[in-house]
């Protein structure tokens, strides 16, 4: 009795612990040393119709696999390679000719892009950081057969050739580099399986912090986030330039007309409130003045409220 007990504790803790490997490994950063037999397998990206798939990435290689899934062997396939140190969509749907995509943007320069697929039937858009192209493939059928699971890095030596629709795509170099923060559409897919690839997220932040222009990185929840406080940037890895525009809540300075550089001091009365309202706008503004006293103000006055406001 005890034995089996025993044993019915164990097997617990061992599908307790498998389940938590594979809910920590949805979201994970890979990384890849290019080396032969590598490989990784998510869960199959249902993008048919449409669908969009996202990732960060960091390489130094200048010819690679990135990504495949196809129909099984028969005509329809999405591939994403490295060629020439760019990024190159290949697709295809009901054995119609494959449309191609060569990206401007080099993605083999040792540091993080971000990159983003989106499908819509016989369109494909592919965005690397800020430059975005769009392809459509010529067929009589609107959307993309899904049979296969979605490869990454590389491609198991376990499928035969006569399974890949775009055979070629076994022969590609393995990916070196990094890969984080995958996600199709908002959700993180489910690592299947993988082959001489190490998952960490924490050596992100620590070794191959993936948030530019001084943004902290941190991990939490299985993604990668970044802080851009005080950077003068935004965005996902603090890459987005913050535009100097005028909005909302903003530093005010009032300045005198009169000759001399000395600035106009807004003040008010002893157990008063000086009171500054902005709100935002469109266009050019009024800024307008009145005051608690009897007759409005265009300055400060001596017991008086100032009240500033644009519209």
């Amino acid at each position: 009795m005890m034995m089996a007990r025993k044993w019915r504790c164990s097997g617990r803790r061992l599908r307790i612990s498998a389940l938590l490997l594979l809910l920590a490994a949805s979201s994970l950063a890979l990384e890849f040393d290019g080396l032969p037999g590598q490989w990784a397998r998510y869960g199959r990206w249902e993008a048919g119709a449409t669908g969009e798939l996202s990732f960060a990435m960091k390489t130094n290689v200048s010819e690679s696999v990135l990504l495949y899934l196809d129909d099984g062997g028969n005509c329809d396939f999405l591939e994403l390679l490295i060629s020439d140190g760019r990024l190159l969509l290949r697709f295809a749907l009901h054995c119609g000719e494959p449309a191609t995509l060569h990206m401007e943007t080099r993605v083999s320069d040792q540091r993080w892009h971000r990159v983003q697929l989106a499908r819509n039937y016989r369109h494909t858009m592919l965005t690397v950081d800020s430059e975005a192209k769009v392809a459509e493939v010529k067929s009589k059928r609107k959307e993309m057969v899904v049979a296969s699971d979605l490869f990454v890095g590389g491609i198991p030596p376990d499928v035969r050739l006569s399974a890949l629709t775009s055979s070629t795509v076994k022969y590609e170099p393995p990916f070196r580099g990094l890969i984080a923060n995958l996600k199709l559409g908002e959700t993180a897919p489910v690592l299947l399986d993988s082959q001489g690839v190490k998952i960490d997220l924490e050596y992100l932040c620590t070794k191959q912090n993936p948030c530019s222009n001084g943004g902290h990185c941190s991990v939490y929840r299985n993604d990668i986030l970044c802080d851009c406080t005080n950077t003068g940037y935004k965005g996902k890895y603090c890459s987005e330039a913050v535009q100097q525009v005028l909005e909302g809540l903003a530093h005010l300075m009032l300045k005198s007309q009169a000759p001399g550089p000395a600035p106009l001091k807004a003040t008010a009365a002893a157990g008063k409130t000086l009171l500054i309202s902005l709100s935002r706008w469109l266009g050019p503004a009024v800024l307008q003045s009145v005051s608690h006293c009897p007759q409005n103000a265009q300055g400060p006055r001596s017991g008086g409220i100032l009240a500033v406001w644009l519209s």
